[in-house]
């Protein structure tokens, strides 16, 4: 390599690295926004939904002990006449990030397998659109004694940040950190969970997937515009 092509080669690193440590010194010196930004979603679910009804549900001990002491939680499990079942959660960060995370990482240490995953599109009853990751589910459970079968479930999830919601956990990390850069913006996430089980085979007139589905993204449509401020229009980009 002659010295003109190694010059130009080092000069085209330094850049390189330039760039990146530029990149890390603005995550670094821009400051935390002073102001906390106001939730994109009241921490309320309602008490009807359709034909459920919810009953709330406290946060577990783990998650008192472990999430930061400004985590908010709020949860129902809603049921209908025919015995179906929703359980719908809102957890809301503080001042620390760690109260969010991507399910795929605590799911299965609850003894579920994830089978794949998808985005829906929702239409809500209010008219604005939402985009939710469908998570498909399996686990082994006992229903009798020597009796063991598989028990499947849908787990829609998706995150909402000041005036913005996303499916994906790769977004709602990029837009933290675009937002607090740009905008001084640090966002107060919510992570939304609307989750049922497929009851084919463990119920009478039992849904299957499909059917399960279909459920929770009308449940979805009817009941995200009551928790999701009107300031909230729709999609990141």
């Amino acid at each position: 390599m002659s010295e003109g092509m190694r010059k130009g080669a080092w000069v085209r690193v330094a850049v390189l690295l330039a760039l990146g440590g530029g990149v890390a010194a603005l995550c670094v010196l821009v400051p935390t926004s002073n102001t906390t930004p106001q939730a994109g979603v009241v921490m309320d679910l309602p008490e009807q939904v359709g034909g459920f009804r919810g009953k709330e549900v406290a946060a577990t001990m783990g998650e008192l002990a472990t999430l930061p002491k400004d985590t908010q939680i709020t949860r129902r499990e809603y049921v209908d006449a025919g015995g179906d079942r929703i359980l719908a959660s809102i957890v809301l960060s503080g001042g620390e990030k760690r109260s969010i995370h991507r399910p795929e990482v605590c799911l299965p240490a609850q003894g579920w397998t994830m089978r794949g995953g998808r985005v829906e599109e929702i239409d809500l009853a209010d008219g604005r659109d939402l985009e939710v990751m469908n998570l498909s589910l399996v686990r082994d459970i006992e229903v009798a004694q020597g009796d063991r079968r598989k028990l499947y479930a849908n787990y829609f999830y998706w995150f909402v940040g000041s005036e913005v919601t996303t499916p994906h956990h790769w977004s709602r990390v990029f837009l933290t950190s675009l937002d607090r850069i740009t905008k001084n913006l640090n966002h107060r996430w919510a992570y939304v969970i609307v989750m049922s089980v497929v009851t084919e085979g463990f119920m009478p007139l039992g849904k299957n997937e499909t059917q399960t589905v279909e459920m929770l993204k009308q449940f979805t449509a009817e009941a995200a515009p009551s928790f999701m401020r009107a300031s909230t229009p729709g999609l990141a980009p």
